[in-house]
């Protein structure tokens, strides 16, 4: 799933059909432009199913204490619509959900440990999780079509052109996918914690 259509590039370019290539060179800007975002915000948006194996927390976590242990996990992607399983790795002990059983669970991508500490070895707990939005918010997605439509523009990469003795220059960068400052702030909503 990406975090804009083929289709919303070529309405937002004004143009009435793509041709077969056409769509998928806007299927490569698009995916590259979300790659850009995604680097920014340190986490995939699109909604996913995920699979983790999480360390359980030592005594270098600041949420650590050295006598009660940590009752939290942070899952590394967020928000989270859904815990399908929480398990502990040790004794493969699948843990039941809700407040009065293991554990419980925050949008905010937090796993409450309920009446007892998680283990705090290395690979302690898997997770199968669904992290990310259905659909991808308007301002990713904004940002996402207005990358793309800067690739589009200059498929050549042409950094720089002169016409009398005819000089070109090419360059990557020159493809136009660069985050703008008020892009990195409006990110920073999405940004992974770590």
């Amino acid at each position: 799933m990406a975090y804009a259509s083929p289709d919303d590039l070529r309405r937002l370019l004004r143009i009435d059909s793509f041709t077969e290539e056409e769509t998928a060179t806007a299927e490569l800007l698009i995916e590259l432009a979300q790659g850009v975002i995604e680097d920014e915000t340190g986490q995939a948006l699109e909604q996913s199913q995920d699979t983790v194996i999480l360390d359980g927390p030592t005594d270098e976590d600041p949420r650590y204490h050295p006598a009660s242990g940590s009752r939290r996990l942070i899952l590394p992607r967020w928000p989270v619509t859904a815990v399908a399983s929480v398990t502990l790795t040790e004794d493969d002990e699948e843990l039941t959900f809700g407040k009065d059983a293991d554990y419980t669970w925050s949008a905010s991508g937090i796993l409450h440990r309920r009446g007892a500490e998680w283990p705090s070895h290395d690979r302690a707990v898997e997770v199968v999780y669904t992290p990310g939005y259905a659909p991808v918010p308007a301002g990713p997605k904004r940002i996402t079509l207005r990358l793309a439509a800067a690739g589009w523009s200059n498929p050549e990469f042409l950094a720089a052109e002169t016409l009398g003795d005819h000089s070109r220059s090419f360059s990557a960068e020159a493809l136009g996918m660069e985050l703008t400052a008020a892009d990195r702030r409006a990110l920073g909503a999405y940004r992974a914690r770590t």
